[in-house]
This record gives structure tokens, C-alpha cells and sequence, in this order.
């Protein structure tokens, strides 16, 4: 039997896991990937008397207790609440229990999690953190969220984009829907009534920043093209063309996140910031945001920062 420091809730094709998994096994430190595609590899079975939960693959066991010195790395989304109708009633019922087995880990509420999914559940709302962010004085762009086009002005530049992630399936074609730069008049002229959207203030001349916040340090990076910033959504883009550019941004800024991580309760985020005209704007953060790609573009060790997280180690301020 094989007692595991951390516990790993993620799926076989995760790249950012794997550099966590990685930078474990560098530090000899016990753990189990859990993959949420793979269920039926592993007998898995829970007892709440004792909160010990046993996985069992192959000829060997792991176990994983409620401890301080535990830790659980959720890099699983929360908001899975709609099955695919193609789906046939095995495959219903295995979603569905399987989806509601991950979310009641929460009940090991000794170790430490990053992040745990009832606080990421909450700071998934983009309106949510927008109303939080202006609270406590980071500039934020005008938004409004409607599914009635509020009056605006004809030839101003506006962005339209999702209130939530948007990831539909039409043919078993995967599309995304992406932020997108529109006229006042192009916005008026289009029927919103189907469902609401953000319409945002434009911000011109701008530059993409994005900061991996962890347990209380940032790691901030330029998104630059050809060296200048990036008119409309950079994730449009090949990311592999783009430049990714550790720099600074002010201390003030700095603290207002930490501030804000703290209302909502995450260790780690990656925060999407605006430079436009000498002043940064927060757009959004994402509780599970994708960072392996900024680890070998930057050259940043974000994995080496997770990991002291995880298992409270003091996170090192320089990690390039």
C-alpha cells in the first residue's frame, strides 16, 4: 500500500499536469493522477467514516488521507451540468456520478487544495470578479451584460464576447466563441434576444498582459506580436508566433490582485490585465487557466511554484 502526499484530479491529456507530475517525482514526493477520462483503469472507493480514500490500479493501491500535510491540485472544471443527448444511459449515468464523486472531495477539508472547487465555482463568474476587481479599485473596462442592445454610438469601437466560456459542438465540429471588435452600429443592427452577452468598452492601443498568480506571488508576461501589442482577442492568433515577455507592473496593481485572490479564496489564477494608455485594466481570471504553454515560451517555472504551494513551502519570489 502506497500512502500518496497529493493527490492529482485531472485528465490524461493535460500538459500542465504533467509538468506538475514532473517537477513531483524530481522532489521524490508520492502523488496519484487521477484522470477524469480514465475512470474505469482505477477501483476507487471512499470510506467517510475515516476519510480515507483507496485507488487501486494494476496490482498496486494508494491511499490518500485527510491530513495537513496533504494536498489535492483540482484541475477540473466545475460547471458540468449538461450531458449530451447522443450520449447513450451508461454514459449518462457514468458522467453524471462520476462528475458528482470528483465534487465531493471538498469533504477533505484538512489538506491543502489548489484550487478547491467550491471557491471555483463562485470565482468562475466573470461578473462576479468584474464587480469585486472595480470594488476594490482596479480599473475595469465599461461592461454591460444584456441581451438588448443598450444605446450606443454608432461609430465607436466596442467588444462583444461571452458571458461564460463558450465552447459549443455543432457536427462534431468543437467551436469557441472568441471576444470580438464590433461597431456601435453593427452591435444595434444584430438580435441579441437569444441569449446575453458582455458589450465592453474598447480599449485602444493596447498591450495583453497575463499574470500567474500563486499562493500569493505574480509572475506577470507581455503577449506581444512582432513586438507591439495585439488589436482584439490574442488567443485568435498561432501562439507559438506571438512573444511572451516577463516584465513588472506596478506594486500597487500587484497588491490589488493579491487582494482580490483573497476575496476569492484561490491560491493560483491566471489573470488576463489590459495596458492601454498608461493604465492597466483588469479583465478576468481563470481559476483552472491553461499555463504550460507560458512555462516554455517565458521560461518562467511555474511548476516549481505550484508544487512549493501545494505542499506549503514558502513560494520563491524568483522562479525564472
Amino acid at each position: 500500500m502506497n500512502n500518496i502526499r497529493v493527490l492529482i484530479v485531472s485528465s490524461s491529456i493535460d500538459y500542465s499536469t504533467d509538468l506538475i507530475c514532473i517537477e513531483l517525482e524530481n522532489r521524490k514526493i508520492p502523488y496519484f493522477r487521477l484522470n477524469r477520462d480514465q475512470f474505469r483503469l482505477f477501483n476507487i472507493s471512499l470510506n467517510i467514516d475515516n476519510l480515507i480514500m483507496q485507488m487501486e490500479i494494476g496490482n498496486k493501491v494508494y491511499t490518500f488521507k485527510n491530513k495537513y500535510c496533504n494536498a489535492i491540485y483540482f484541475r477540473a472544471p466545475v460547471f458540468l451540468r449538461t450531458l449530451n443527448k447522443k450520449c447513450s444511459l451508461d454514459e449518462q449515468v457514468y458522467k453524471s456520478q462520476w462528475n458528482a464523486f470528483i465534487r465531493n472531495l471538498i469533504i477533505f477539508d484538512k489538506v491543502n487544495w489548489i484550487n478547491n472547487p467550491v471557491y471555483t465555482y463562485r470565482a468562475e463568474n466573470k461578473m462576479y470578479q468584474l464587480a469585486k476587481a472595480a470594488e476594490i479599485g482596479l480599473c475595469i473596462p465599461k461592461t454591460v451584460a444584456s441581451n438588448v442592445c443598450p444605446k450606443l454610438i454608432e461609430n465607436k469601437k466596442y467588444i462583444v464576447k461571452s458571458i461564460d466560456t463558450a465552447i459549443f459542438n455543432e457536427k462534431d465540429t468543437e467551436m469557441f466563441m472568441y471576444s470580438t471588435v464590433l461597431t456601435g452600429r453593427e452591435i444595434m443592427e444584430s438580435d441579441l434576444s437569444l441569449a446575453p452577452v458582455f458589450i465592453q468598452e474598447y480599449l485602444g492601443n493596447k498591450v495583453d498582459i497575463r499574470v500567474t498568480y500563486i499562493s500569493g506571488k505574480i509572475y506577470p508576461v507581455k503577449i506581444l506580436s512582432n513586438k507591439k501589442g495585439i488589436d482584439g482577442d490574442w488567443r485568435r492568433l498561432d501562439k507559438e508566433a506571438l512573444q511572451y515577455i516577463p516584465c513588472r507592473i506596478p506594486k500597487e496593481t500587484e497588491q490589488l490582485l493579491c487582494q482580490l485572490m483573497n476575496i476569492l479564496k484561490l491560491e493560483f489564477g491566471g489573470i488576463d490585465l489590459i495596458e492601454s494608455d498608461n493604465r492597466l485594466y483588469f479583465i478576468e481570471v481563470n481559476p483552472t487557466g491553461e499555463w504550460g504553454w507560458l512555462q516554455t515560451t517565458a521560461s518562467i517555472k511555474i511548476n516549481r511554484a505550484i508544487v512549493d504551494s501545494l505542499l506549503m513551502e514558502k513560494v520563491k519570489n524568483e522562479i525564472r
